[in-house]
């Protein structure tokens, strides 16, 4: 297995006169949910301030009560918007699995050597159910996960995290069987793939002084790495018996794609 800077190399020179396409790409995928899970919720509540800055003699409750009318008026204002939002985090969730086996494929097929088009994000939405189903499962499992403790949800994550890759070069894979699949491939992986995501902390740092723009270009590049480590395990069980991994990997190699000085 190379390092996170071999990693990190192989997704740029992959990257090379593609990054038009691959930032549409990842850009379209987080606008679908592909890339996105969370959710965003305002709240505002001036009686909790009131009830903290209240010393020294002056009332601040008074003072903040004559601000009470306009933020009341800017909640009211903003109520049809927050349900938007609400909305809006229903609807990616639900496409966003089949937008993220989209997205997986295109970065998986952009590291072997191919030329994927954009229309790759949505080749994946002919199994929406199966999708959503293995979203569903990952997210309730490494939700339980985490109820224990931080660190055990983040391995779970890590120990699920190729399910998304499996399904989509196999669509034919069952949730079970994908999820199944990933644990035993990236077993004793785990560490060595969080390393890779922490190499990136700095560029991540950058970014937070662009704005945020410039995490336009981090997330593909971030995508291409992982995906590229993702070809990587396969390859380290390429000799192995059994699973999807090995199998892909030397069909892989037999085509010209990848090869083992890549991976």
């Amino acid at each position: 297995m190379r390092l996170a800077s071999d990693f990190r190399r192989a997704a740029r020179d992959a990257l090379a006169g593609r990054w038009g396409l691959a930032l549409a790409v990842s850009l379209v995928a987080a606008l679908l949910g592909g890339g996105i899970r969370g959710g965003i919720q305002f709240n505002f509540n001036t009686n909790d301030l009131s009830s903290i800055y209240d010393a020294g003699g002056i009332n601040l409750a008074a003072v903040l009560g004559l601000l009470r009318l306009p933020v009341e008026s800017l909640n009211a204002a903003l109520t049809p918007f927050s349900n938007i939002i609400m909305l809006y985090g229903i609807a990616v969730f639900l496409v966003g699995g089949a937008a993220e086996l989209g997205h997986s494929l295109f970065y998986v097929r952009l590291m072997r050597g191919e030329r994927p088009e954009f229309e790759t994000l949505f080749s994946r939405f002919s199994i929406f159910g199966k999708a959503l189903g293995l979203r569903l499962f990952m997210a309730l499992f490494i939700l339980l996960w985490s109820l224990l403790l931080v660190i055990p949800g983040i391995v779970a994550g890590y120990s699920y995290r190729m399910a998304p890759y499996l399904m989509a070069e196999h669509p034919e894979m069952g949730i079970r069987e994908a999820v199944d699949e990933s644990k035993r491939l990236t077993a004793g992986y785990k560490g060595r793939w969080f390393c890779l995501d922490l190499s990136f902390i700095g560029w991540g740092i950058l970014c937070l002084f662009t704005l945020g723009i410039g995490f336009l270009w981090l997330n593909p590049y971030m995508s291409a790495a992982s995906a590229e480590f993702y070809r990587g395990i396969l390859a380290d069980n390429a000799g192995s018996a059994g699973g999807m991994g090995g199998a892909d990997y030397e069909r892989d190699a037999q085509s010209g794609f990848g090869g083992p000085e890549r991976i």
